[in-house]
Order: structure tokens, then sequence, then C-alpha cells
């Protein structure tokens, strides 16, 4: 039944996007045109329509042509975002209002408009046939591709979710896998050894991996608003000791591993755009849980048949949780800095009488364009939850720590390293990062976290 719900909410949203307008691409440059108070237009004597994301991008298209070509050039007005005349436009160059591509035109219907906008912003005013001359210099029309969000720095690592807003009518379709790897145990922030495990537990927990796939969808049903549609298959393994000490006083050993899979909770997010010019870019984020993931798994162990996994080796949380935040960026030429702070609130109590805690996180990166296909990134990710609420009865606290609600929940801090390759035009985005932690530190006694590796592909379907 849930999975009904599941499939139904999904196709939903892939027929919806897909009746999106489409977003063009600049004929000179191959950018999106996001930002429509600057983009520019070309008919041609055949009938057919040459689109630009900027005035700068126009003239530097038809300078190179016969005039003869065309029957109509077209620009916005940076006002009312209207197409009129750009031989009868007037033109304003002022580096405070920054271009597409780094010119810093903004076109005007009237001198009167232009002259309003010189008071506020400064600059110099130009008409057609002037920039045209003045497009002859090199300095002066020169386009800069990487420093208005364009680069593989735009995009942040592969495991940083919300990081951007689409173009109106815009999809991007996405497939991530996550690969986490946890070894040994800590007692708050020091290493504890099995031994001492074993004075209050059965079980020591030895390993635990988790692997996850993620299918994304992303759709903006206008230039302020990107919908978000996230699903997750999961995997998750634990190795373990037990210890028992038998009737003749022998101690003994014995391990084992235990298992679950299967579909994880699903994601709906929406991401509302603040800012958005040259420079810098502000986002809120919001995120809701849908708890379809399993929390029921049970498993085969030395010491109990079907026996009720703990907390961790569950698929979901069983609660719907909501995640709110804000993501800003500030572009420095060729370097683009990120900051997301993210919070999520648990809600209520689960069908097993728990709720895992809230979680407040905070990521800070930095990505650089080593060309305009290929970047490489850095960040760090810190994060803080606390324990879980309420306890599942199936689960006996004094076997593994694991199943022990108060050891969940503490600090953690990552550092990382990425790349991001651009393909297809900018279509088509391949991301790989590799985190490790610099610092931890449980609420109790829990698995040390080791390393986590995130890869992505995204396509921009529109």
């Amino acid at each position: 039944m849930q999975l009904n719900k599941y499939l139904t909410i999904l196709f939903f949203l892939l027929f919806t996007a897909v009746q999106g307008q489409k977003v063009h691409r600049c004929s000179l440059c191959g950018m999106d045109i996001n930002q429509p108070e600057f983009k520019a237009l070309v008919e041609k004597e055949n009938g057919k329509f040459e689109h630009f994301d900027s005035v700068e991008c126009l003239v530097n298209y038809v300078k190179t042509k016969d005039e003869n070509e065309f029957e109509q050039l077209l620009v916005t007005d940076f006002n009312s975002e209207q197409e009129i005349d750009a031989e009868k436009a007037f033109y304003l160059k002022s580096k405070n209002v920054p271009s597409p591509m780094g010119a810093y035109l903004s076109a005007y219907k009237s001198k009167k408009d232009v002259q309003l906008a010189q008071e506020k912003n400064g600059g110099e005013i130009l008409d057609w046939n002037t920039l045209n001359e003045r497009f002859t210099s090199s300095s002066f029309g020169k386009t800069e591709h990487l420093h208005h969000h364009h680069g593989p720095n735009s995009y942040a690592p592969s495991g940083i979710m919300g990081d951007h807003l689409h173009p109106k009518g815009g999809v991007m379709v996405s497939f991530r896998s996550m690969f986490m790897s946890m070894a040994g145990n800590r007692m708050g922030s020091s290493k504890i050894e099995d031994a001492d495990i074993f004075q209050n537990y059965m079980v020591a927990p030895q390993n635990m991996t988790m692997e996850m796939f993620m299918l994304g969808l992303m759709y903006a049903p206008s230039d302020k608003v990107t919908l978000m549609l996230m699903q997750n298959l999961v995997t998750k393994d634990m190795d373990l000791t037990s210890q028992m000490t038998m009737p003749n006083g022998m101690v003994m050993n014995n391990d084992f591993s235990t298992s679950s899979s299967g579909l994880g909770d699903l994601k709906l997010g929406a991401l509302y755009g603040i800012v958005a010019n040259g420079k810098h870019a502000l986002h809120l984020n919001a995120k809701v849980n849908i708890p379809i993931g399993e929390i029921e798994n049970r498993a085969t162990t030395p010491m109990m048949e079907n026996a009720k996994l703990p907390y961790a080796m569950q698929l979901g949380t069983g609660t719907f949780d909501w995640t709110l935040g804000a993501t800003y960026k500030y572009n420095f030429s060729n370097i683009l800095v990120g900051i997301q702070q993210l919070n999520t609130l648990s809600t209520g109590r689960n069908s097993q009488g728990y709720r895992f805690g809230n979680i407040h996180e905070l990521n800070i990166w930095a990505g650089y364009n080593i060309t305009n296909k290929i970047g490489i990134n850095t960040r760090i990710s810190a994060s803080t939850q606390s324990a879980i609420s309420g306890n599942d009865e199936d689960l006996n606290p004094m076997m593994v720590p694991t199943a022990r609600a108060s050891n969940y929940g503490g600090e953690l801090v990552n550092a990382g390293l990425g790349t991001n390759i651009l393909l297809a035009k900018g279509k088509l985005i391949l991301g790989l990062d590799f985190n490790a932690p610099i610092y931890q530190k449980f609420n109790g006694l829990f698995m040390s976290s080791d390393y986590t590796i995130n890869a992505g592909i995204r396509y921009n379907v529109l």
C-alpha cells in the first residue's frame, strides 16, 4: 500500500515535470537562460530564432554575422522584462548591475528609464551604435562564463542536496550513491575495546556499512521555486561479536552478521529563491520526510531467532520529519563558496514507540574551476543530533549498544574533497567526493564513523 502511494506521487511529479516550459540555452555560450531581465533574441529571415542569455552574447554573435540574415533584434527591458527593439533601446554599463556573462550591461526602453538607472547605480549610458563600436575592444565586451555560475563550481559537492535552483520549466533527474563505513566503537569521544563493552552488553558491534542509491527529481514551476523528490534504496550490513559465559565458566565468542535492505523514506522538498545575481545567491530549503521505510526488520542471531534489529539497522524513521534551513553562495571568479544550514525536526513517535533526535547540520564548501568542464571542491560538514526519544519495547538495551536509545546522537565533524565534471554542454554533471571524520563525540557508546563516499550523475533534461 505504501509503495503504491509512493509510485503515484512519483508518476504525478514526472508527468508535471514534462509539461514544464522549455528552458532555452544561449546560442553563443550554450548556458541556460535563467535571468529573464537580461535575455535577448534574434529573429532570422527563415522564421527561426536564436536565444541569448545577455546583451553581450547578442552583440558578440551579431558582429560575426551578415546583417541581412536578421529580421529583428530584441533585448529585454530590465524594468518590465518585456522584449524591445535592440536598435532603439538604451544601455547601461554599471558594475552595480552584473549581467550573466560579466559585461555589466542592462537594456532600457527609454532614455528616461536608463537615466534613472544611472542615477541609482552609476555607470555609462550607451546607444546601440556606440555599444557595437565599443565591442571592437575585447576588454569592453569580455564575457566571463565561469564567473557567473555556469562552471563546475556552480554545483556543490555530490553529497550536498538542495544547493541550487533551476530556471522556470527546468527539470533535473539525478542518480546518486552513497557508501558509509563505520568501524570500532567509542564511548563519548574515546575509543573503547570489546572487553569493556562486554562488561555491560552481550554483543559488541565490529563494523557497519550502509550503501544507498537515490533517485532524485527537481522541477522549477517558476524562477524562484524549485520542487524536489528523493527516494532511496538502502542496504545495511553489520558485523558483530557476541560473548557468552557457559555454566562451566568457559567464555565463548561468536562472530555473526545481520543485514537489512529495501526502500528508505520518501523525501519531498522545495527551494525558494531570495536573492540571485552575479555574485550572491540565497535561497530557503524545506523538506518533509514521508515514512515509508521499514522499521520492523528482523533477523536470526545466535541469541534469538527472528530478533528485532536495532534502530541503526532499520530503513526509515517511522515519523514525519521536517527539515528547514537556508543556502548562501558567493562567487569569486573561478571560486564559489557555499554555506548551508539545515535543521531536521522529528514529530510525534512512530508505531514502535520512539522517534529519532533532532538534527542540526552545517555544510561549508568551496569549488574551484580547473577548466570550464572540470572543477574540484572541498568541504567541512558539522552536525549535532540529540538522543532517541522513547524506545522500542522489542529491543533489549542490555543486548547490544545499538539497541539502547540513549546511545544515539552526538557531534560529528567531517572534512571532504571531491570533483564535479560537466559533459554534454553542461547538461550532464558527474560528481564524486570523499569525506572522513576529524572529530566525533557520541552521547553514549556507539560505532565510530570511518569514511563516506558520495557519487552522482545529474542530468538537466530541460
